[in-house]
């Protein structure tokens, strides 16, 4: 009679934890399909910053985008990541440089070339 009794609590125990570990299965599958899907709604644009006479490559200029600051790397290249589709207005300033302001239309990842005039 024990050993039917403790056989018993052992299956009913095995059910209770695989129940267990199933349910946190589908919440994780369930986290990363919503992170997946979140990912679809936003997109990535990079670019340059040059200088319109010289051409030059532009290093340190700072580009405004929704909200947020970025800035162009040694080789005047920059990237905004997680954007969401739509327009958005991208400003870029740099020191002895007029300010550039630009409306752009973002719906997929795409490259941008920014190009500023010296004061």
């Amino acid at each position: 009679m024990k050993t039917i009794f403790v056989l018993i609590a052992a299956v009913l125990l095995s059910v209770s934890v695989y129940a267990k570990d199933n349910k946190n299965a589908k919440d994780v599958k369930s986290i990363a399909t919503t992170e997946a899907v979140q990912k679809v709604n936003v997109v990535d644009i990079s670019g340059s910053v040059i200088d319109n006479k010289s051409k030059e490559l532009l290093a340190g200029a700072a580009i405004f985008i929704g909200g947020d600051k970025f800035y162009s790397d040694l080789d005047g290249n920059f990237t905004v990541s997680d954007l969401k589709p739509g327009k958005h207005t991208v400003r870029v300033e740099l020191i002895s440089y007029q300010p550039s302001e630009m409306e752009i239309e973002v719906l997929q990842d795409q490259k941008i070339n920014i190009g500023l005039v010296q004061e």
